[in-house]
């Protein structure tokens, strides 16, 4: 296949800016519990960057496609008909009456069938066997609701017991068939259906899925990346539309040599840690502990054999607090810099009788703020194991924090920092200083754990 030429690739990439500003105005751009981009939900505002081709203008004879086996089932008390193919982990949903003509659902489904194993190919892995079947919803319906201003979301369904069974991706190509101006609409015909640059959106949605229960994030660049080389849009990650929309994937393979190949790969070892029992982070009952963004960190350091810190981090779409860092403190003292200058500790000679190996706790604990002061804190939020370590003598901890990310109206003057024990409230650091200059919070501290930068 020849590449697209550059007026052609340009053309392309305006195309996918005018969407993307359409789809995005839900994203969430502070993951945190709960939110849009951790392994069980994803808003799925910007997904959608196949929402307006049309590869049915041209007349012709009618596509002939196979039927779907279908069958009604219950879901959440209302009657649906399910559309599935023996030993599919997905299926078509479609609630009753259903406004969606047949030949369009059966389209539908070998549209995305046909790339499934091209999607497979890059994510390393398929979902977990809790979140099958995933449920392919069209139009808006009990399940999804209606879209608002997202292109698609993909969420795993739960009980009181935990998670699953099974898991949804909402579409609602019903309405993006008939959505107004600037909106481009895209109108139900078996061609586009079928189209392959038109399974952009269910690709990005299910790969969301293969993260559920696995990771503690379902990665919103990662997925964007996947969905990109899906449709034809990108060949490498360090290709121009990831640059523009898929930045993080992009750094990957700027800055650390990674690409698509790597990138499965680096799934499959999240699935081994986590098949094994080695996940740490506590999200739902029921199931394995999920991986940390730490652990994925470190898995990407060793495909490619350097520290990606920068790459995963540079682009915004991770927190660096989320990433995590190590540092080793030895008993001569000196400087040691963590989290690409963020933060500093000053080791007096003889802070630690021996040398020790400080790495990151959870970013998912945290302390009671004001409010409009979450983000903040969840930012600048960073745990230093092992545990609450007492050192043999103070030192001194200066963490520079981001001013855009306060609330509007507030002081930096109101800056502290604290230490939060494990089992109780969070305590200010005495005689804690705040810099208005160089952004920063410094104290004297004599022991490891969690420190956070928020107001008094």
């Amino acid at each position: 296949m020849t590449s697209p030429s550059p007026l052609v690739h340009l053309a392309r990439c305006a195309l996918l800016g005018t969407l993307l500003l359409l789809t995005a105005c839900g994203d969430e751009e502070d993951p945190s519990p709960g939110d849009a981009d951790d392994a069980g939900t994803d808003a799925g505002s910007d997904g959608g960057m196949d929402a307006g081709g049309d590869a049915g203008t041209d007349a012709g004879p009618p596509i002939e496609v196979p039927s779907i086996p279908a069958q009604t089932v219950t879901l959440g008390g209302q009657s649906y008909v399910a559309y599935q193919r023996a030993g599919d982990t997905f299926r078509i949903v479609c609630q009753a009456p259903c406004p969606i003509e047949e030949p369009y659902i059966f389209a539908r489904y070998e549209g995305f069938r046909a790339v499934k194993d091209d999607l497979l190919s890059l994510t390393g892995v398929d979902v977990v066997p809790k979140m099958i079947p995933v449920d392919i919803h069209l139009a808006s319906d009990s399940v999804c609701g209606s879209p608002g201003n997202r292109a698609g979301a993909a969420f795993m369904n739960t009980t009181p017991e935990g998670p699953g069974p099974g898991s949804n991706v909402c579409l609602w190509e019903l309405e993006a068939s008939h959505v107004q101006p600037p909106s481009v609409p895209r109108p139900l015909t078996v061609e586009n259906a079928l189209a392959r640059e038109n399974q952009v959106l269910v690709a990005h949605e299910y790969a969301h899925v293969v993260f559920f229960l696995r990771h503690e994030l379902s990665h919103e660049w990662f997925v964007r990346a996947i969905s990109y080389r899906v449709g034809g849009e990108a060949r490498s990650l360090c290709d121009a539309t990831n640059e523009l929309f898929a930045p993080t994937a992009w750094n990957l393979c700027q800055q650390h040599g990674l690409d698509y190949p790597q990138l499965a790969e680096s799934v499959r070892r999240i699935d081994t840690l986590w098949s094994s029992g080695q996940g740490v982070e506590v999200l739902y009952p029921g199931v394995p502990l999920a991986t940390s963004m730490y652990q994925y960190h470190r898995i990407l350091d060793g495909l490619a054999g350097e520290d990606t810190f920068t790459g995963l981090s540079d682009a915004g779409e991770l927190r660096p607090n989320q990433c995590g860092d190590s540092a080793r403190f030895t008993p001569a003292g000196g400087i040691v810099s963590m989290y690409g200058g963020r933060v500093r500790w000053e080791l007096p000679s003889g802070a630690v009788a021996s040398e020790l190996q400080v790495e990151p706790g959870s970013w998912r604990s945290g302390m009671v703020v004001p409010s409009g002061w979450s983000t903040f804190a969840g930012a600048h939020n960073y745990s230093f194991m092992p545990g609450e370590q007492p050192l043999q003598k103070p030192v001194r901890l200066t963490v520079r924090y981001e001013p855009s990310l306060m609330p509007a109206g507030a002081s930096e003057a109101s800056l502290t920092l604290y230490w939060k024990p494990d089992t109780s409230f969070a305590q200010e650091v005495p005689g804690a200083q705040v810099d208005t200059v160089t952004h920063t919070v410094s104290g004297s501290v004599s022991r490891l754990g969690r420190y956070i930068v928020a107001p008094r």
